[in-house]
């Protein structure tokens, strides 16, 4: 059975290893503002409750301590001992409330009743020495209800000597807890009120601070394939670094696709010149005699240079791949010159050539931060150029020098030649693709490899003319990269 595949719609959302779908932005705001609601309202609440309790104890304490008041005022100290006159008022004012009860007694210095309901709790208040002369509130279980219960003093005097008296009077909560609901109620409306204009305004407010992305959004959708322009929108300040990394990332992109498009233009020209070039020269090959034997010999020059152009051309793409991936780590410029001179000197075209090389004292250690292999195929390509260019008895030395860049710890590494050297109006032009100054018309590459691994190590390629002749290529190289990808 064949097997079957279903093709994702564009612009569907992959699915993640878990399974789940991405968070809501939206939803995570909400869920943060509703949860922060939700704690304003509770620490609101717990406010309103506690002072609705305060208000209503406040409320009917102050009866309470004005009935006690209105009882010590009745009491008075005669010769047959201390007279008690209930004012009918005092506990009145108390029992408004149909539903609340109310206790009283009155004692002496020694706690003993004198009148009312002897077994009231006291909660120690009428055990202290001296007798108390402010009054004291509490609640208490009595009668199988909580009850608010006040105690209050005073001092009588009399012939003998002065005698205290008490008074405590208890009222049950059935008026205040009504009083607290009542009050709790009457501010939980509004309470309530703000809690949906809040979650109203917060749905509106995130709504609004989702608009320009919805905008970002509908702006890349609707976007060509070939459209890396730069976002022109205008983000909130919370994603703006966002937007920043986007644009760069495609300015990045658009860079390296029109590199890539430069590239194979150029490579393609090239490759067919060469190519018609062998071409020609091949049927030009089947001529009889000296014709064709000089025919068969520019062809066989033309392979090679079609070989060479093809190895060079291989190499820039590979040279600007890994540029792209920054594949660094700790190099040893020295060790890595001298397993180059090793290679060279094993090149049939290196006979007759003297070549030498030069090295930072040993205590200093010739060590960057680079791609290791960008660098080799940049220092063999200024080694191949200068092998090409120069004299049979060319002197080529290849050189590693401590030196500085931008004021940061740098080494310049790169070969000196015998060779013609480069006209001044040429220098800046060599380093072009395909573009070629000298008399053998070689491929023109070379020095833009040189150039491409010097640029992406944040360093810099410099062509200087020696004395009487030839020609100096160096690339200084960072020790370390250039912070925040800082350009020389």
């Amino acid at each position: 059975m064949a097997a079957m595949s279903r093709a994702r719609p564009s612009g569907a959302i992959p699915a993640h290893a878990s399974g789940r779908r991405p968070y809501s932005l939206r939803r995570r705001l909400m869920v943060a503002s509703m949860g922060a609601f939700a704690v304003l309202i509770a620490l609101l609440s717990a406010g309103l409750w506690t002072y609705a309790r305060s208000s209503a104890n406040e409320t009917y304490d102050l009866l309470l301590r004005g009935a006690a008041i209105a009882i010590l005022e009745r009491i008075s100290v005669t010769p047959e001992g201390i007279d008690i006159d209930l004012p009918p008022s005092a506990l009145e004012i108390l029992a408004l409330d149909q539903d609340d009860r109310v206790f009283y007694r009155v004692v002496d210095a020694d706690g003993a009743t004198l009148t009312g309901t002897a077994d009231l709790p006291s909660e120690g208040s009428l055990a202290k020495s001296p007798p108390l002369q402010e009054p004291v509130f509490f609640d208490s279980q009595y009668s199988g209800e909580t009850v608010r219960f006040v105690v209050n003093g005073r001092t009588l005097l009399s012939a003998d000597e002065p005698q205290w008296v008490g008074v405590q009077i208890g009222q049950t909560r059935i008026a205040r807890n009504a009083m607290e609901r009542d009050l709790i109620l009457k501010g939980l409306v509004p309470l309530a009120a703000l809690s949906i204009a809040g979650v109203a305004m917060a749905r509106a407010g995130i709504g609004f601070a989702m608009r320009p992305l919805a905008g970002i959004e509908r702006d890349i959708r609707e976007r060509q394939p070939n459209d890396l322009k730069p976002l022109d929108a205008l983000p909130p300040r919370e994603v703006e670094s966002l937007i920043t990394a986007i644009n760069g990332f495609m300015r990045r992109l658009d860079l390296s696709r029109d590199q890539a498009e430069s590239f194979i233009a150029d490579v393609a020209h090239q490759m067919r010149t060469s190519l018609a070039a062998l071409y020609s020269h091949l049927e030009a090959a089947g001529d009889q005699g000296e014709a064709g034997t000089v025919a068969v010999l520019r062809a066989r020059d033309q392979a090679r240079r079609t070989v060479r152009l093809t190895n060079q051309l291989l190499s820039h793409a590979m040279v600007i791949h890994r540029a792209d991936k920054e594949m660094f780590e700790t190099i040893d410029l020295g060790e890595l010159v001298r397993r180059l001179m090793e290679e060279i000197v094993r090149d049939e075209r290196a006979g007759g050539i003297d070549f030498a090389v030069e090295l930072p004292p040993p205590p200093t250690p010739a060590k960057v931060m680079g791609d290791p292999i960008a660098i080799r195929e940049a220092l063999r390509n200024l080694v191949d150029n200068a092998v090409r260019h120069g004299p049979p008895d060319n002197q080529i030395t290849l050189h590693v020098v401590a030196t500085t860049l931008r004021g940061r710890p740098a080494f310049a590494i790169g070969v000196e030649d015998q060779g013609p050297g480069i006209a001044d109006a040429d220098k800046p032009r060599v380093v072009e693709r395909f573009y070629s100054s000298g008399p053998g018309g070689g491929s023109g590459v070379g020095l833009a490899i040189v150039a491409a691994v010097a640029e992406s190590h944040k360093g810099r390629l410099d062509l200087a003319d020696r004395k009487p002749s030839g020609l100096r290529a160096s690339m200084t190289l960072p020790q370390s990269p250039l912070p925040g990808g800082e350009a020389p």
